[in-house]
């Protein structure tokens, strides 16, 4: 004869308070990601190739796999207004892992193209540091997690972002979902092929070689967006004043961006991405630089957020290591 256990009474005014102090893009110290499946598994393979091989592979039989963060935090995935709903309407909150990554790997990431599976998040704001690496959110693996959990004392809550930075963070996970596909001659023959470029600037910036304006230019970009046509290509980095000012960019004397560096980077920026083209492809390609409080609703609707896809995104520390 068994007998069931009386079950601890749960607050929901206690949940409802925690769940007011957490924002899409803020991070928690709770739980591991779990993938089942059957038979052979992509993902116990992926986490053996960057984390070591787990204790078991997968057999015909129904398995369970964790991933866990690095450092046992994850990002809260879910839209605010679905975290502040009662567990009883949106019982769970929808978390991926925070991963460490490269030094060089995450400059790529912060200054060139979106990943359409890794978000880069502040350096050290908040999160632990660990020696040549920095934080990132990783999409490729996502889980939920019930919301009464929340009330454990040993969960923590962290809000790494700033405003400007969870609303990156919101379209970034959204676009992972409806991201706008482009022709496949495009995808394949120039986008990343123009990303190698840019990441490349980007490495330099992060290397100390700031002396070419382009190497600034891509290292002031806060986003990248897409116009043009399926032939003309128009590369469009979004500067902002911060972000100008960080990367020598701004005349303090005129209190404005300046104008002659900037046209000095698009130039030399234009001729490394034209010379990356397929000849004879009939592509041809542009940089315009926008700006912050320049760009006006209506553009943002017609451009596209870049998000390109290439082997890169495997994130091989080993293998950038050695580029």
């Amino acid at each position: 004869m068994t007998t069931n256990a009386a079950q601890p009474s749960l607050d929901p005014r206690k949940v409802e308070a925690i769940l007011q102090n957490i924002s899409q893009g803020d991070v928690i110290s709770l739980g591991a990601v779990n993938i089942v499946g059957v038979g052979a598994s992509a993902a116990w393979h992926s986490k053996a190739e960057h984390e070591g091989s787990p204790s078991r592979e997968p057999g015909e039989e129904v398995w369970s796999l964790s991933i866990e963060s690095d450092v046992g935090w994850y990002v809260v995935v879910t839209q605010d207004c679905d975290i502040v709903r009662e567990p009883a309407t949106e019982p769970c909150l929808v978390v991926c892992p925070v991963k460490y990554v490269a030094k060089d790997e995450w400059q790529k990431l912060t200054s060139g193209p979106r990943s359409p599976r890794y978000f880069p998040f502040p350096n050290g704001n908040k999160l632990p540091v660990m020696d040549g690496k920095l934080p990132v959110a990783d999409l490729r693996f996502v889980t939920s997690v019930d919301k009464t959990a929340l009330l454990h004392p040993t969960v923590e809550v962290l809000h790494p972002l700033s405003a400007p930075q969870r609303a990156s963070f919101g379209r970034w996970a959204g676009a992972r979902y409806a991201r706008v596909p482009h022709p496949d001659k495009l995808e394949k023959d120039v986008l990343p092929k123009a990303a190698t470029v840019i990441r490349k600037l980007a490495k330099k910036y992060m290397q100390g070689e700031t002396s070419d304006p382009e190497v600034r230019l891509v290292a002031a970009a806060r986003n990248w967006y897409l116009g043009g046509n399926d032939k003309r290509v128009v590369y469009i980095p979004m500067l902002t004043e911060a972000s100008a000012k960080a990367c020598g960019l701004w005349d303090n004397n005129a209190a404005a961006f300046n104008e002659s560096a900037i046209t000095a980077a698009v130039k030399r920026l234009n001729g490394q991405l034209r010379s990356s083209l397929p000849q004879n492809g009939g592509y041809a390609c542009a940089v315009e630089v926008a700006t912050l409080h320049g760009t006006t609703a209506a553009e943002l609707l017609e451009w596209a957020e870049w998000i390109v896809e290439d082997p890169w995104d495997h994130l091989d520390d080993e293998a950038s290591d050695a580029s």
